[in-house]
């Protein structure tokens, strides 16, 4: 089977299997139509994964993919097709603490630019930020393993503005493995739901 092939099928398979379930209002489940999220509209608030060392400039995130089964475990702590939105203030140094708790399939994470919808496969997973990205971030195979695979990244969140924090492994970010990333002008910090 070619890798065309393979990806056509990992996005019907996925695209299947996203059903809005019973979640209702549980983190990662589908959002209902009739109010659709309003990230700037809303305050960021403090979450355990997200430490902000405002004397240092520095953010720590422990960001986990595959927490929950919301997406078929093609999530972000639950969250995904952009539910949640870590915000961090600008010149900052942020390390994102990457874990792949999904126990089938390799994940990766970047912080790239925001987009109506995302390929099934990247030509490009450049990252808006120096170093905003994990190794090998579009591989199906060398990107972070699954069942507890970890990395870290470290980069400096130098320009005010709107990106996204997404998986480029092939067939995830296009069935909405990606939550928002703002980088604040004013010096707001948190998760913003």
């Amino acid at each position: 089977m070619s890798t065309q092939s393979t990806v056509l099928t990992l996005c019907a398979a996925a695209l299947l299997g996203c059903g809005s379930g019973e979640d209702g209002d549980q983190p990662g489940s589908a959002p209902d139509p009739a109010t659709p999220p309003d990230p700037a509209g809303s305050e960021a608030m403090p979450a355990d994964w997200i430490s902000v060392d405002d004397a240092a400039r520095t953010v720590s995130v422990t960001l986990v993919a595959g927490a929950t089964d919301a997406n078929n475990r093609w999530n972000f702590h639950g969250y995904a097709n952009g539910e949640a939105t870590v915000v961090v203030p600008v010149g900052y140094t942020v390390t994102v603490n990457f874990e792949n708790r999904d126990p089938v399939h390799y994940h990766s994470i970047g912080v790239l630019a925001t987009a109506a919808s995302y390929p099934p496969i990247f030509e490009d997973a450049s990252p808006v930020f120096d170093g905003a990205v994990t190794s090998n971030a579009t591989s199906m195979s060398e990107a972070t393993a699954p069942a507890d695979g970890t990395e870290s990244i470290t980069f400096v969140a130098s320009e005010a503005g709107e990106y996204a924090l997404v998986c480029a492994v092939p067939a995830t970010a296009v069935t909405g493995m990606w939550i928002g990333f703002e980088v604040s002008g004013s010096g707001e910090s948190g998760l913003r739901r």
